[in-house]
């Protein structure tokens, strides 16, 4: 299949860490569970007493937006949060887990979508009043004066929801993973690289690159 092209209207503000893999296969789901078990207490006892700092380069860009990310928060911090308050990590697939495991760790928000899924191109884009998609287990979602990402189809992601559109399921075998950075946050190379490297750990992928917009 082709890869996509990107376009990021807010490189001003706002880079993307951009990891492709192609013809993935989830391999040892068991491994992986038993990974993220053990490094999830490390990973609340680091930050015990507050939310971590890495959050405040997240709250940064949604407020660069004149976004409130203590109404609309940051994906990240919203499962920080849910872990940290109720002890819940919620498990949904392999790819997921994974990857919501990823954004707890880097404390930066990330969007994971079905490349099979989005049609041509992908823009990163500030939404208008017709900008709108159904989100996983959610209501529409209005993307007006929000991050969006959008192909011809519409939009279908931000850094608070995805798409069900989009979504990754276990049938899912070409991936598309967006990290979010300010464009003031230096880790954006090395974490973007980083977890791609984890991704490839446990994931088998005949085709895949890394790159940031």
């Amino acid at each position: 299949m082709n890869d996509p092209q990107f376009t990021n209207h807010l490189s001003d503000k706002l880079r993307a860490g951009i990891n492709l893999y192609q013809e993935i296969e989830i391999g040892s789901g068991l491994r992986l569970d038993d990974f993220i078990k053990a490094e999830l207490p490390d990973l609340l006892e680091q930050h015990r007493e507050k939310i971590p700092p890495g959050f405040d380069f997240s709250r940064k860009l949604y407020r660069e937006f004149h976004i409130d990310p203590t109404k609309h928060r940051p994906s990240s911090e919203a499962l920080w949060r849910r872990l940290k308050n109720k002890g819940d990590f919620p498990k949904v697939n392999p790819f997921v887990d994974l990857t919501n495991f990823l954004s707890l760790k880097y404390q930066i928000c990330f969007g994971l979508y079905d490349l099979i899924k989005i049609k041509g191109d992908i823009t990163i884009a500030l939404g208008n009043d017709d900008d709108q998609f159904q989100g996983i287990r959610k209501d529409c979602m209005h993307m007006k004066g929000k991050i969006f990402l959008k192909d011809r189809d519409g939009a279908f992601g931000n850094p608070s929801s995805d798409s069900l559109r989009t979504c990754v399921d276990f049938n899912t075998r070409n991936i598309l993973q967006i990290l979010f950075f300010h464009k003031e946050d230096t880790s954006a190379p090395d974490i973007t690289q980083k977890s791609f490297n984890l991704y490839k750990e446990f994931f088998q992928t005949e085709n895949s690159q890394s790159t940031i917009l």
